[in-house]
């Protein structure tokens, strides 16, 4: 019987247009056919073991997140039936699939459950979800104020090339950039001044990198940006270009010109990276870099050891 069910998975499952993945009880993938490779971008090898929620991310009409909140697998295990719906996932290439995605539960001989089978169809090719694709990768992927890129998206693609196979992932480098004293600003010049700015520095931000690159607005008076480069020399010099550009540009209330500073920290990726890892190194050194009296001095945090300790930068803002 197991070569039997082993011939159809091998012979059938991977011949449908259809996306069909397996999961444990814990959402872990355990087989994921050639269909579900075609709509994600993502391959077996890729992904095998990981929880689903931590590689696709599933969105509803409204842009709003379901893994935590609407999860179909978490509905299965409530009501023990099909569960249908219709979403949006997110591709490794970082754009939104529309799909419709039904979920049955798998049991034992007992009758308890003990994993998942979920059938993927992509819906791309109808009107209505290349329509509803349009509108809602606008709202979720790109930031009303700044028009730069979300923060969602920021963090989509990062996931997706920190889960890329290790023969074919691209190393990178991301520069977390922050305004200085932004919120002093704020409260000073008022909300639509420093929205002002923060366009102003979005424009900047985006022209000012030359070479491929992801940029968005983090949160706040925070960017992020996302460069194809490791070498620490271009990154100083792409940091203080930055800086420059900042601080040469003109912002003015009135007669009164304010001087526009940012702080730039960044952090290459390391094999052993996670989302949240890489993100944190970054911000540490963009917030260590406002201590620093020299400029491009490397100033690393007290938790930090001295393996890790080559794995931080910061670079000093123009004083």
């Amino acid at each position: 019987m197991y070569d039997y069910f082993k011939v159809f998975i091998n012979n059938v499952l991977d011949y449908l247009d259809e996306g069909v993945y397996f999961t444990d009880l814990n959402k872990n993938i355990l087989y994921w056919n050639s269909g579900a490779e075609t709509i994600t971008g993502y391959r077996l090898d890729e992904i095998a073991m990981q929880k689903c929620c931590q590689v696709i991310s599933h969105t509803n009409i409204n842009g709003e997140q379901l893994c935590d909140k609407q999860c179909l697998s978490t509905k299965v295990i409530e009501e023990g039936k099909l569960q249908e719906n219709f979403m949006f996932i997110v591709h490794k290439e970082g754009h939104l699939v529309p799909v419709t995605i039904r979920t049955f539960p798998v049991h034992d001989k007992d009758g308890e459950i003990t994993g998942f089978i979920e059938l993927i169809s992509d819906n791309s090719r109808q009107k209505l979800g290349q329509d509803k694709v349009g509108a809602l990768t606008k709202a979720a992927y790109i930031d009303s104020l700044s028009e730069l890129f979300s923060k969602q998206y920021i963090e989509n693609r990062l996931q997706a090339m920190l889960t890329e196979a290790p023969e074919k992932r691209k190393a990178f480098s991301i520069l977390y950039i922050n305004i200085t004293g932004f919120r002093a600003i704020n409260e000073v010049y008022g909300v639509s001044r420093a929205d002002r700015l923060l366009k102003m520095v979005a424009k900047k931000l985006s022209t000012g990198i030359s070479f491929p690159s992801i940029i968005g607005r983090w949160h706040g008076a925070s960017f992020i940006a996302v460069v194809e480069t490791t070498n620490k020399s271009l990154l100083l010099l792409l940091a203080g270009k930055l800086k420059t550009l900042i601080s040469e540009a003109d912002f003015s209330v009135g007669e009164e010109t304010i001087p526009i500073k940012v702080s730039v920290g960044y952090a290459i990726s390391q094999s052993y990276d996670t989302l949240d890892y890489i993100i944190e190194r970054a911000t540490k050194a963009s917030l260590d870099e406002k201590e620093t009296e020299e400029p491009q001095t490397s100033k690393v945090a007290p938790a930090i050891n001295n393996q890790q300790k080559n794995r931080f930068h910061s670079i000093r803002s123009n004083r």
